[in-house]
């Protein structure tokens, strides 16, 4: 069955162009409508969801010239891509700030090398949080629009590769929370603390999301 252009339109329950000013008012009002742009042979659709309001994705409908659909596609709104610029450039602003400040003392390579570990764990996360709400928007259109695609299939989280990999990350994030308690805090180093617990945090919240997320039949054996 070919989706049209008029299916993909139904998508839509308010009708708003794509800018910058839209996404930032999108974003600080909490308005859980799902929006779109229709063009002259494509369509835009986003919608954000109660728990991720800031990195949902922009979904391109792409038709012929039969008004057929052709192609979808996802991007990251314009806000999203804003706070991952200001983490970015927040994160080289506080590594040069170390790096400068402690030039005539000696650079203080723990700090920066948790603060490395901290960006790559942020960006990691919010790629994951971004993937998660594509999916499962993507799921729901395929299904309004009765768009058949192959069974995904099952991923087993007890494979060898991710058991490892648990084993070796578990014992990591204990650790930093340990290290945080018992000796960052009472020697107050409180950044070098929050840290720690931010990066054990990050990785077992999500992963551990995962894990009851998928409990189902199949997925945890």
């Amino acid at each position: 069955m070919e989706v049209t252009k008029k299916d993909v339109e139904k998508l839509i329950e308010l009708k708003k162009e794509s800018t910058y000013l839209n996404h930032f008012h999108n974003v600080f009002t909490r308005d859980f409508r799902a929006k779109g742009e229709i063009g002259k042979n494509e369509i835009k659709v986003w919608r954000q969801s109660f728990w991720n309001m800031t990195f949902y994705p922009i979904f391109k409908f792409q038709f012929n010239s039969q008004n057929h659909l052709i192609k979808i596609t996802d991007n990251i709104n314009p806000i999203g891509k804003t706070f991952n610029g200001i983490a970015i450039i927040s994160i080289i602003l506080i590594l040069s700030s170390i790096i400068i400040g402690n030039l005539n003392y000696g650079i203080n390579w723990a700090l920066i090398s948790l603060i490395l570990i901290f960006g790559c764990f942020l960006f990691w996360f919010a790629r994951k949080v971004y993937n998660y709400e594509k999916n499962n928007q993507l799921e729901q259109i395929y299904e309004i629009l009765d768009i058949e695609v192959e069974p995904k299939k099952a991923i087993k989280e007890w494979n060898a590769k991710k058991i490892i990999t648990r084993i070796l990350l578990y014992p990591f994030c204990i650790g930093l929370i340990l290290l945080a308690i018992f000796l960052l805090f009472p020697n107050g180093d409180i950044v070098l603390g929050i840290g720690s617990l931010a990066i054990a945090g990050m990785y077992l919240f999500a992963d551990l999301k995962i894990l009851i997320g998928k409990k189902t039949t199949g997925n945890n054996v």
